[in-house]
């Protein structure tokens, strides 16, 4: 990683998850990469986002009625991020080839959606797939997984 921070986000309410969705516009996973600890009540992924902050550009759609300012996405620098949501009572995927874990799934979008008593967190996928995780309260959380020793972290100290 550049010279650039490393993400770290926290999302409780949705105008958090819309910057969740933001800043994951253009990520890519498989479902070999997420996971549903029941005994924990978490769900977590593994994905890899463009940098768009390094590209010096706001995400996709800040930029989208300026076609000639955005940049290209297949020349940002990309980085493994770390997705997970806390109080998961259940995971359902849908539309989603189970036997294929491997095969790239590219995120469209991330919203919350309201349920009886709880709520509904749903990740879409291009094709039309979804993980759709039913959660007590939205606590959610990203972080950048890779760095380098320019950045601080806990198996990196800063001098």
């Amino acid at each position: 990683m550049s010279a650039a921070k490393a993400l770290k986000l926290r999302a409780e309410d949705d105008e958090d998850l819309a910057i969740f969705g933001a800043c994951l516009k253009g990520v890519f996973g498989c479902l070999n990469e997420m996971a549903y600890d029941r005994e924990a009540r978490r769900f977590a992924a593994i994905l890899v986002r463009p940098r768009w902050e390094a590209a010096g550009a706001a995400a996709p759609e800040a930029v989208a009625s300026e076609a000639a300012a955005r940049p290209d996405e297949a020349a940002i620098e990309r980085i493994r991020s770390g997705l997970h949501f806390d109080h998961v009572s259940a995971v359902r995927y849908r539309r989603l080839d189970r036997r294929a874990p491997h095969a790239l799934l590219h995120l469209v979008s991330i919203v919350s959606a309201p349920l009886s008593e709880r709520f509904g967190i749903i990740l879409s996928f291009q094709g039309g797939g979804e993980v759709f995780l039913e959660v007590d309260r939205l606590s959610g959380h990203m972080r950048d997984l890779d760095t380098t020793p320019d950045d601080p972290s806990p198996d990196h100290p800063t001098p």
